[in-house]
C-alpha cells in the first residue's frame, strides 16, 4: 500500500482520488510519517461494512478529538469532498456517485477484524445451495442431542448443557473448577447416584458431568450454587450454552466464537447490543427463527431441514435437532442414561 503525507494532498485530493478510482488500490495517509488514515475505494469499504455488521466486536473506534471541518462540500478536481461530523472521515463523489472514502487507521483495523469474523460463515448463493444439498445427505452424528431436549427442559439430568470446541474434556473440567482428584480417579455418574441412594446425600445435583463426542467437549451440570465457572481463558473457538430454568419457563441458547457473543438479532453500532439473548420458546416451527442478516442467521436452513426430515413435533427438540445438524453435536445416550460417564464434584476450597 502506497503512502503519502497529508500536507501534500490536503488542498487537492483530486489527483489522489483519481488514482484510487483507477487502480482500486488503497493509499495510506501519513502525518509526520505516522499513519493516520487510509483512502480506499468506496466499494471495498461497503464490503467491509457489510460483513463487519454481522458480529459484535466492541464499539467502533471514533476520533478522540473532533477537528475543524468546512461548512459545506468542497470541489476537489472532478470530485466533491464531503467531510463527516468528526472532521476526520471523508467521502468523495464524482457525478453524484461515491468513489472513495477516507477512514482512520483504527476504524479500518476494527472493520477488517470484524469483517474477517463475519465472512467465516458466508457463502455465495451457488456455494450455499451446493453445501445445503451436501448436508441434506448427511445423517446426524452419533446419537445427536434432540433425544435429551424434553428431559433437559424439565431440568433432568442437567440444567446446563455446554458444547466447547478445542480444549479436551479434562482440561475444560479443571478450568470450570472441578475437583482434580475426582478426575484422576475417573469418578462415574452412576457411582454418585448409588452413593446418594445409599447414604441419602444429594451430590448428584452438585457434579459436573463431561465427555467428548463428535469433536466437541460436552458438559452437563446444574450449578445451582454457582460452584462451576463457565469462563475459559483464552476463550474457545466455539462455545454453545443451553440453560433451562423450568420454574420461570426460561430456556436460553447462546453461541460464541473466539469469545465473541453471536447476537441473535442484526447488530447495531452500540455497545449494549451484545446483551440481547435468545429464548427457545420464541421459536415457532415453520417460522424463521433468526433474521437473515443476524450472526445466527446461518442456523435457519439447518432448523428448517430438521423440521422437514425428523419426526420431532415439539419446538425445543426440533431446535435441538437443528443445532445437531448445524454443529455436528452429539451426546452419548446410553452412557448418560446408565451413568457410565465421567463426572467430578466442585474443587474443595
Amino acid at each position: 500500500m502506497n503512502s503519502i503525507e497529508l500536507c501534500e494532498v490536503i488542498a487537492d485530493f483530486g489527483r489522489l482520488i483519481g488514482r484510487v478510482e483507477e487502480t482500486g488500490e488503497r493509499v495510506c495517509i501519513t502525518d509526520g510519517g505516522e499513519p493516520t488514515g487510509v483512502l480506499l475505494p468506496a466499494a471495498e469499504l461497503a464490503d467491509l461494512e457489510h460483513f463487519a455488521q454481522r458480529v459484535y466486536g466492541g464499539p467502533r473506534p471514533r476520533p478522540k478529538m473532533v477537528q475543524e471541518r468546512p461548512v459545506g462540500p468542497e470541489q476537489q478536481g472532478s470530485y466533491i469532498r464531503y467531510m463527516h461530523t468528526d472532521g476526520v472521515r471523508m467521502t468523495f463523489t464524482r457525478d453524484r456517485v461515491i468513489v472513495a472514502e477516507l477512514r482512520s487507521v483504527d476504524e479500518l483495523d476494527w472493520l477488517e477484524s470484524n469483517a474477517r469474523t463475519g465472512r467465516q460463515g458466508y457463502m455465495d448463493p451457488k456455494q450455499a445451495a451446493a453445501f445445503e444439498e451436501f448436508l441434506t445427505r448427511q445423517p446426524p452424528v452419533g446419537d445427536g442431542i434432540a433425544w435429551i431436549a424434553d428431559d433437559w427442559r424439565a431440568q433432568e439430568p442437567f440444567t446446563v448443557l455446554e458444547f466447547i470446541k478445542g480444549p479436551a474434556a479434562e482440561e475444560v473440567a479443571l478450568a470450570y473448577g472441578a475437583d482434580a482428584q475426582d478426575i484422576t480417579d475417573g469418578l462415574l455418574l452412576h457411582q454418585v447416584r448409588e452413593r446418594d441412594a445409599r447414604d441419602g446425600t444429594d451430590e448428584l445435583l452438585h457434579v459436573l458431568v463431561f465427555g467428548e463426542a463428535a469433536g466437541w467437549t460436552w458438559l452437563g451440570y446444574h450449578n445451582f450454587d454457582n460452584a462451576f465457572s463457565p469462563l475459559l481463558n483464552p476463550p474457545p473457538p466455539q462455545q454453545i450454552t443451553l440453560t433451562a430454568t423450568m420454574a420461570k419457563a426460561i430456556y436460553d441458547f447462546s453461541y460464541s466464537k473466539d469469545g465473541v457473543y453471536q447476537n441473535p438479532f442484526p447488530i447495531e453500532d452500540r455497545a449494549d447490543a451484545q446483551r440481547d439473548m435468545y429464548e427457545l420458546i420464541w421459536y415457532t416451527p415453520g417460522e424463521t427463527p433468526f433474521a437473515p442478516n443476524a450472526p445466527l442467521g446461518f442456523l435457519n436452513p439447518h432448523i428448517r431441514r430438521a423440521e422437514k426430515e425428523t419426526d420431532w413435533a415439539d419446538s425445543i427438540p426440533l431446535f435441538f435437532a437443528g443445532l445437531e445438524r448445524a454443529f455436528n453435536l452429539s451426546l452419548p445416550r446410553d452412557a448418560i442414561t446408565s451413568g457410565h460417564v465421567r463426572c467430578a464434584r466442585p474443587a474443595r476450597r
